[in-house]
């Protein structure tokens, strides 16, 4: 790594706290699991994550740079380490495996959000995501109806996943030192049915004004009023006090 120089455009932050690291590495069992780790940068928590004996570790890196630091580890784990160099933004983690999937990772901050939205679209692959974020993103992910934080990002997560946050880091705990602190954050993601788009589609309606009432924002769309109310959707709220069982019923009525 003497010659390797983060890129800032890639949103590198390496975690270098090595208590930490294993902390992470033991949120969940990874003995004999099929685990995929999201940005390995220099391996650092690569390493944690093979000695807890993994089924298979497949670490997925865009940044072709790393390859030669990387690599070690094909060496040392020959059996159970798989390297992609790939766009984790474009990637199909599905065509992986047909195995659950424990998925860990820190993050880049520029991506996390869209990262996260899209890997619940194909919540079935995960038995569980353990993911570093930056800490206002995590307020998002997990924020409950009613509170500040709590929007569209919330609802399309918590849908079909329960969110807690592990613990938090602080910024002086990587290099470069990025701006803000960051939350280690669990995901586990549970059966639900429901058509994701129409959820989507009811949420930016929704949240597009979010100190209008829910009545206002949606007085564009052909709405039964009736049979809203008496699914127990109260019209006069305003968009972050409906839980998403609420906008799970809300987008059936409307677009199914």
């Amino acid at each position: 790594m003497s010659n390797f120089y983060h890129k800032k455009s890639l949103g590198q932050n390496f975690l270098r706290n090595k208590k930490l690291l294993e902390k992470i590495s033991k949120i969940k069992k990874l003995k004999n699991e099929y685990v995929i780790e999201i940005g390995p940068g220099s391996g650092a928590l690569t390493e944690f994550i093979l000695r807890e004996n993994p089924k298979i570790l497949t670490v997925i890196e865009k940044d072709e740079d790393l390859k030669s630091t990387l690599n070690k580890f094909k060496q040392k784990y020959p059996e159970n380490f798989n390297l992609i160099f790939s766009d984790a933004l474009t990637f199909d983690i599905s065509t992986l495996t047909k195995k659950k999937i424990i998925l860990i990772g820190n993050l880049p901050y520029n991506i996390a959000t869209t990262l996260i939205i899209d890997w619940m679209r194909n919540y079935k692959t995960f038995k569980a995501l353990v993911v570093m974020v930056q800490k206002e993103v995590a307020q998002r992910l997990y924020a409950k109806a009613g509170t500040k934080f709590y929007g569209r990002t919330s609802v399309l997560v918590q849908a079909n996943a329960t969110v807690e946050e592990k613990f938090e880091v602080t910024a002086n705990n990587f290099f470069p030192k990025p701006k803000v602190n960051s939350s280690v954050i669990e995901i586990i993601p549970f059966k639900k049915d429901f058509n994701y788009e129409s959820l989507d589609k009811i949420l930016k309606i929704s949240f597009l004004h979010r100190r209008k009432i829910l009545k206002n924002n949606l007085k564009n769309l052909n709405i039964d009023t009736k049979k809203i109310q008496a699914n127990g959707i109260n019209l006069s709220s305003r968009p972050q006090d409906l839980t998403p069982n609420d906008y799970i019923k809300l987008s059936q009525i409307l677009f199914c």
